[in-house]
């Protein structure tokens, strides 16, 4: 068997210390969450994780990142791929009703904006890594809307279609589907009323 190079090594030493940054931040919540606990549940040292990353923000940070470059070329794909806007709305609001079903994660990722915001830590890598993948995703969706004209920034509709998927998750809100939700805003926004 071939002994691994050392850039192998550090990768799969990263992966899992990644791997059980989540388990634990979904366990027991960012703000309970030790470096020495992550490290130690990956099976490695204090020592290895300062090594990869510099704070628990930053593992968090490369989560959210890895989580978002997963999601956003499919959910792109799934647009393009649209031959009308209702086929565009369809697509992202079974994204949506997707999105709300993995209450984990948007739970975690509440905690740790709530937290940022109260120590004014929610750096410009969180802004960034948000609006990117908004923007791509916006973009996608404006040849959708008529005269492909959108009421807001990409960014905007985007960040609507977020709050809309993950706001009933999150406030427990009257059984509404976050799919359905997603749909009624983007038909409004996307489809011209007939009278």
């Amino acid at each position: 068997m071939a002994r691994l190079s050392r850039a192998e090594t550090m990768a799969i030493t990263r992966n899992k210390l990644i791997n059980s940054a989540l388990q634990t931040f979904l366990k027991v919540g960012f703000s309970a969450a030790t470096i020495d606990g992550i490290a130690e549940q990956a099976g490695f040292s204090r020592g290895a994780f300062y090594a990869h990353f510099s704070s628990k923000e930053q593992i968090f940070l490369e989560i959210i990142a890895s989580q978002a470059d997963d999601v956003t070329p499919k959910l792109i794909a799934k647009i393009e791929g649209a031959s009308n806007a209702s086929d565009a709305i369809e697509a992202v609001s079974r994204w949506a009703e997707e999105r709300s079903q993995s209450q984990d994660l948007v739970v975690l990722m509440m905690e740790v904006m709530q937290l940022a915001k109260q120590n004014g830590t929610l750096d410009e890598r969180y802004t960034r890594l948000f609006k990117k993948n908004w923007y791509a995703v916006g973009e996608a969706l404006r040849p959708f809307f008529p005269e492909q004209r959108m009421p807001g920034s990409p960014e905007e509709i985007i960040a609507i279609i977020v709050a809309l998927s993950y706001g009933p998750v999150v406030s427990g809100a009257g059984g509404f589907s976050s799919g359905r939700l997603v749909k009624l805003v983007l038909t409004a926004m996307m489809l011209p009323h007939s009278s």
